[in-house]
């Protein structure tokens, strides 16, 4: 056969000495092959460079191949954070891995979820980006025909699978390991409050304090909305330049909150750890070479990624998952911006 001429599933088959609808078990995996056959099939497909019609092939199954991915919040947001960034290029390789396309959609939930649901033009959601209150959410799952992932976990959405880094259980071993070296005042700097992944922080660290006896001031609580991280950190270091009486450490919301915050009092002549310690949660690149090297919680986006998408891969083809819920526990790294009390 010339190498101009478009090669055939027909072809395949004629050559291994299968059916067509054996070739196209080896290539969707949809039932069982001999290991022999199969070899031999994957072997004639290399040698005649044979590349599956994808259409023809979503056409047949009524699928489209696609897997949407909505980034709920702003754009600016999800493509300036770090781990965003890496979720997305964990989603990204194992899509290719598995053989779908990544669709980015950026929209409010309340809005793409319906319409890509109706459309049908993708065969399984990953929702980015969850709020406190999801109305597209909230009791409506069996309104959708496809399946939806949630790359965050609330009592509310426990309908929907989820994977999400276990937040309040981190957060409750941070305030923990802060405790333990000696901090009973503590602060916090929380920006988007409104944030799913912000309240379930929240509440493990005040559960941590609880447990500990200390009673949390809320002077020391510094809510900064509306603005980039960078901005909102300069804005809390101000006001905490402002309080009478300090908090031994600050515990940011995210490691870009962490460092402008240090910046900021670096400016005012504030030395960090020794007049006030700070923690951040993310382990950006940048917190092992600021000054001090910021103590932060690892969160690793590309695994986050990886495993959504082999989740969604499953549900669409119709397995059950083994964990519903998975929850990723991230490590404290240890540096030098916290400073050890008890000594």
């Amino acid at each position: 056969m010339s190498r101009t001429e478009r090669v055939t599933i027909s072809d395949i088959a004629r050559l291994a000495g299968v059916s067509k609808s054996t070739v196209s078990r080896v290539f969707t995996e949809s039932s069982p092959v001999k290991e022999d056959v199969k070899k031999r099939v994957l072997k004639i497909v290399e040698e005649m460079q044979y590349y599956p019609n994808l259409a023809a092939r979503n056409l047949s199954s009524k699928k489209s191949g696609a897997v949407g991915v909505i980034l709920n919040l702003d754009p600016d947001y999800h493509f300036k954070d770090y781990v965003s960034m890496e979720t997305l290029r964990g989603l990204s390789v194992t899509a290719t891995s598995l053989g779908m396309r990544l669709l980015i959609i950026n929209g409010g939930l309340a809005d793409t979820l319906p319409r890509l649901v109706s459309e049908r033009s993708v065969d399984g959601l990953i929702v980015m980006g969850i709020k406190i209150k999801e109305k597209a959410l909230i009791g409506r799952k069996g309104l959708y025909n496809i399946p939806v992932l949630l790359l965050n976990y609330k009592k509310e959405y426990d309908e929907y699978p989820s994977v999400s880094f276990a937040h309040e259980q981190n957060a409750n071993f941070m305030a923990k390991y802060i405790i333990k070296r000696g901090h009973r005042k503590i602060g916090f700097i929380e920006c988007s409050p409104d944030l799913l992944y912000v309240q379930n922080r929240r509440k493990g660290y005040l559960k941590a304090l609880d447990e500990a006896g200390i009673e949390q001031n809320k002077e020391w609580v510094f809510e900064v909305k509306d603005m980039n991280e960078v901005t909102a950190g300069k804005v809390a270091a101000n006001s905490f330049l402002e309080l009478k009486e300090k908090p031994t450490v600050i515990v940011a919301s995210s490691d870009n909150l962490a460092i402008a915050f240090m910046g900021r009092l670096s400016a005012a002549g504030v030395k960090i750890p020794d007049d006030v310690s700070v923690v951040g949660v993310d382990d950006l690149l940048i917190s092992r070479y600021v000054h001090p090297s910021l103590t932060t919680v690892l969160l690793d986006g590309f695994s986050r990624g990886k495993i959504a998408c082999e989740s969604i891969h499953k549900l669409i083809s119709g397995e059950k998952l083994e964990n519903k819920h998975f929850l990723i526990s991230s490590p404290i790294v240890e540096r030098e911006s916290l400073r050890d009390l008890r000594y």
